[in-house]
């Protein structure tokens, strides 16, 4: 670092050295961040191979700085290259960011016009090596970004963070066109990544406030199906009828039908992960109520090889509900159900199945309910544990699997 100092003490080069540096502290910054973060998709993969090439770029100039034969050496010559680069995979990572906005397009002729810029760069830097042809051709290329953000995205309003950033880099490539001796490519790049690495935030943050708006509305439609009027009606008609019949038997009744109730509220105000055990306690007291109201005899049986992990609330009782009352419910045969667990790939599986066949009686009303609850259970999964939810139907019966990940399964405090 010295010698560059005692090489280029003039203002022009000072100026690129002190420009260089606090590009490398951004870029450093930035790398480790997004490196850390969580649920890296292609598309923040796209960013960070940007962010990377323009690190290398950063370190090639530097390098040139302290170089003996700096005009026209090796590395600068390495710098431009990197460069130009940067807005091809820009291109990829605006690739991706559209269609995870579910827009489809062909973006691919960008990046390739962007590549065949990029390969113009690396020709004029390797034959010719005059930085003000460079500027040039890096200036084309973030104009040919801005009209790729203004023609393909949904809206320019959309888009309107990626092109003030490209302010940065359109102004560094002028100054370099009007005063070569300045070589701010570097920082440029990084400013308008910087930029975009803001905007992935906020997307990220706007997702996540609408899946959680997602998830409490599925949470109240789901306690709202479960304690819907007629449910509530039924069961308490039919503890009134076993006053006179089985006088015995109300107590335990009572206390099925309160523990349900306490259940599904409880349920509501739950926002994270709940132990297997739990949830299984609320499936064992909906079975009781299930057992006082008027609906054909049925057997549950359990076979649980794994019980140490976490699930969302209110995902198996809705399937064993399904189970009961439209599969061996609604059918003239059957009457066992099964729910069993196990570690599978990498998976957790619950499985929930009814051997109900045979002629089978389908109302509108009731295979409403049944697709409601299914759909709800399925976003919760995959909102809050990336799990997955299949209903596979036979003539020997129907099997609802839950497939969560085994690493999204462990204990919320241990999760990493």
């Amino acid at each position: 670092m010295d010698r560059i100092f005692e090489q280029y003490s003039d203002y022009y080069t000072l100026t690129n050295i002190i420009f260089v540096l606090v590009s490398m502290i951004l870029t450093i910054v930035v790398l480790l961040v997004s490196i850390q973060m969580k649920n890296h998709s292609r598309r923040m993969g796209w960013f960070i191979a940007a962010v990377c090439v323009n690190m290398g770029g950063l370190a090639f100039q530097l390098q040139s700085m302290s170089s003996e034969q700096y005009t026209g050496s090796k590395y600068v010559i390495a710098s431009w290259v990197m460069y130009a680069f940067v807005a091809p995979l820009f291109g990829l990572y605006f690739i991706e960011t559209e269609r995870s906005e579910g827009q489809e397009w062909d973006g691919y002729f960008w990046t390739i016009f962007q590549c065949l810029i990029a390969v113009l760069v690396i020709g004029f830097s390797v034959y010719g090596g005059s930085r003000f042809l460079a500027n040039i051709f890096f200036l084309i290329q973030y104009i040919v970004v801005m009209v790729m953000l203004m023609i393909s995205s949904k809206s320019i309003k959309a888009s309107l963070g990626f092109i003030t950033g490209l302010i940065a880099p359109i102004s560094t490539s002028l100054v370099g066109i009007g005063d070569s001796r300045f070589e701010l490519a570097g920082f440029g790049l990084i400013l308008f990544l910087l930029t975009v690495f803001f905007g992935y935030q906020m997307d990220t943050e706007k997702d996540l406030l609408t899946s959680q708006v997602e998830l409490s509305e599925n949470k109240v439609s789901l306690l709202m199906e479960q304690i819907h009027p007629h449910f509530i009606y039924n069961s308490l008609q039919q503890i009134a009828l076993l006053c006179d019949e089985d006088p015995g038997s109300v107590k335990n009744a009572i206390f099925s039908f309160s523990g349900y109730l306490r259940k599904n509220f409880e349920s509501l105000t739950n926002d994270g992960m709940i132990p297997f055990e739990q949830e299984m306690e609320h499936v064992d007291t909906y079975i009781e109520l299930a057992e006082i109201l008027p609906s054909r005899n049925f057997h549950v049986h359990k076979d649980f090889e794994v019980t140490d992990f976490y699930l969302p609330a209110l995902t198996v009782q809705p399937l064993v509900e399904n189970a009961i009352y439209y599969g061996i419910g609604m059918s003239t045969e059957g009457d066992d159900i099964r729910i069993s667990t196990r570690r599978e790939g990498g998976f957790i599986i619950i499985a929930v199945s009814d051997d109900g066949h045979g002629k089978q009686t389908k109302l509108v009303t009731q295979k409403k309910h049944k697709s409601v609850g299914t759909k709800n259970v399925k976003t919760r999964l995959s909102i809050m544990c990336k799990g997955e939810l299949s209903i596979n139907k036979s003539p020997e019966g129907t099997d609802s699997i839950i497939k969560i990940p085994e690493m999204m399964a462990v204990q919320p405090n241990k999760q990493k």
